[in-house]
């Protein structure tokens, strides 16, 4: 089992949210992150495939300018 330090405010909130929805604490934090975890995977594919085609480009321009240096 994992446990986690929750800021007081964050903890304030899910209990407030928990006697108005009559919900476990513990089954508002579990849907929260089922609903949240896969958003942050898709971000990081995302962000990779960008660190992918920013690399791309940059060697492609290392390479372009080791040419013009080989053809003068």
């Amino acid at each position: 089992m994992l446990e986690v330090a929750i800021p007081h405010d964050i903890e304030s909130k899910i209990k407030q949210i928990s006697r108005e929805r009559k919900m476990s604490e513990s089954s508002i934090v579990t849907n929260a992150l089922r609903y949240y975890l896969p958003l942050i995977e898709e971000g990081l594919e995302t962000e990779f495939e960008l660190w992918d085609a920013l690399s791309d480009e940059a060697l492609i321009s290392f390479e372009n300018k080791l040419q013009k240096i080989d053809i003068k």
